[in-house]
């Protein structure tokens, strides 16, 4: 910022002045250099007085070395050892980005961690009309249809979610987004090189519901979120429907209600060298459950980020088990047809009701039930070919019902894949199971067209019928 006439001192005296008079807090040393835009969705100055979101986009020029939590993870047994193993992950993650005060508003800004552990997001996020939220970053994802959380759970929302990459992931997202004013290069991924071994994501995923409609969000960890009002339930008279991005937004407190991992390992070889982890929120937890270690020492409200629980683990998608079952209203955690060799489900009778998965493959709560964190992932490619889901267009396929053996058609979503695998092979180019690459890469390809009036080769294959790939999707009939 340049302050015409007046010296540098002056110029800091009036900045720190605006900030103590209810103007928005600026993050002048988060962000030095104008890069990618940081958010889209956000009130006016006037109405917030707290710091803003910033992308933390300064990827690393060199293949860094691996944290020693990272390399402690990649000897850890993932298959003797499940919840251990996303254990580690999930206080990994937390390390040095949760202050531990009682304000967890101020959690996870990736620039100032702790630890010293460098996390990245993925730039063109912001745009379109799920783009990013200016507190925390939030970008509106798939519908939390009533009954899919809990049998109390009679209005529905959306879920809105933020995801990270470590330093070994960010350097991969460098590979692509080398800079913001040049469109992605998909160099590495055509080689089928992928991400780096280590890569480690995190994702949180927020409701506005609380615990009067799903029990387990009791004692709740709160954000802000600047969301739309039809996400509301009681705000808006109407569903939100296809929406726009014009539509009336407003500032709400919503609930941690998920949190999703990933792995870059390449032990994990039916999985593409990827292993998946989903924990739910669980605020009926007792004082000093077995999840609470990494939050010894914070006080208030901080502790709560340990509340949440693994639900399981997954590094493969069984494709020999073709039963379908499809839990949309659990009751239960059912356990699958037949044996499932690559997912693990917490059994601690301290885990809420899940839908899991198809026929009990892991998933999370803001997951659909006919799904899997794999077979959802495995659709990380560009251009986006095939739905994230069978059941979507332009695909279209029948769910099957409960007890009977799935089509080879549907159980295409649940193969297995080797490393840089396509879904779509010959028509697409994987992005690695990310979701978040895929979606960057086409918000990009769809903003350039627009203003351009112009095509784009490489995209045609996947510019037929919509084929949304946010999580979720259209719920369940």
């Amino acid at each position: 910022m340049r302050f015409q006439g007046i010296s540098r001192t002056s110029a800091a005296a009036i900045v720190a002045a605006a900030i103590a008079t209810g103007a928005a807090a600026q993050n002048f040393d988060l962000e030095p250099r104008i890069g990618f835009p940081d958010f889209k969705f956000m009130p006016p100055p006037s109405e917030h007085s707290g710091e803003v979101f910033v992308l933390s986009a300064d990827f690393p020029a060199d293949l860094p070395d691996p944290d020693p939590a990272v390399e402690d993870i990649l000897s850890h047994d993932f298959q003797g050892d499940p919840i251990g193993y996303a254990m580690k992950v999930r206080d990994y993650v937390f390390a040095g980005n949760i202050k531990g005060n009682g304000d967890v508003s101020g959690d996870f800004v990736l620039h100032n961690n702790a630890a010293g552990h460098d996390w990245y997001h993925v730039p063109w996020q912001h745009w379109g009309s799920a783009g990013r939220e200016g507190y925390h970053g939030l970008t509106r994802e798939g519908p939390l249809s009533p009954k899919v959380l809990a049998p109390t759970q009679t209005d529905g929302s959306s879920a809105y979610a933020v995801g990270f990459y470590n330093n070994l992931g960010g350097w991969t997202i460098g590979q692509v987004w080398r800079d913001a004013d040049s469109g992605p290069d998909l160099s590495r991924f055509i080689a089928g090189e992928g991400f780096a071994e280590g890569t480690v994501v995190g994702k949180f995923l927020f409701t506005v519901l609380g615990d009067d409609q799903v029990p387990f969000l009791r004692n709740p960890l709160q954000w802000n979120a600047y969301m739309y009002d039809c996400d509301v339930p009681g705000l808006a008279p109407e569903k939100c429907g296809r929406l726009t991005g014009d539509e009336p937004h407003s500032t709400q407190q919503v609930n941690l209600l998920q949190m999703d991992i990933m792995v870059k390992d390449s032990r994990a070889e039916e999985a593409g060298g990827w292993v998946f982890g989903t924990f739910v929120y669980n605020g009926a937890l007792p004082r000093g459950h077995a999840y609470s270690a990494a939050c010894e020492g914070f006080v208030g409200d901080s502790a709560r980020w340990c509340n949440l629980m693994p639900v399981g683990l997954m590094w493969g998608n069984d494709p020999q088990n073709a039963m379908s079952y499809v839990n949309a209203e659990p009751t239960a955690t059912r356990r699958p047809i037949g044996a499932l060799l690559q997912t693990r489900i917490n059994g601690d009778p301290d885990l809420p009701a899940m839908h899991l998965g198809f026929n009990s493959r892991l998933n999370g709560p803001a997951d659909n039930p006919a799904s899997s964190c794999m077979s959802c992932h495995a659709t990380g490619q560009y251009p986006s070919v095939s739905a994230i889901m069978p059941f979507l267009p332009p695909n279209s396929l029948d769910t099957p019902e409960n007890g009977t053996e799935a089509s080879a058609e549907w159980m295409r979503w649940f193969r297995n894949f080797a490393p840089g695998e396509a879904f779509d092979a010959g028509q697409a180019v994987s992005m690695d199971f990310s979701m978040q690459l895929t979606k960057s890469i086409e918000n990009y390809v769809q903003y350039r067209s627009g203003i351009q009036g112009g095509r784009y080769a490489v995209e045609y294959a996947g510019s037929g019928d919509d084929s949304p790939i946010s999580r979720g999707a259209e719920p369940l009939n």
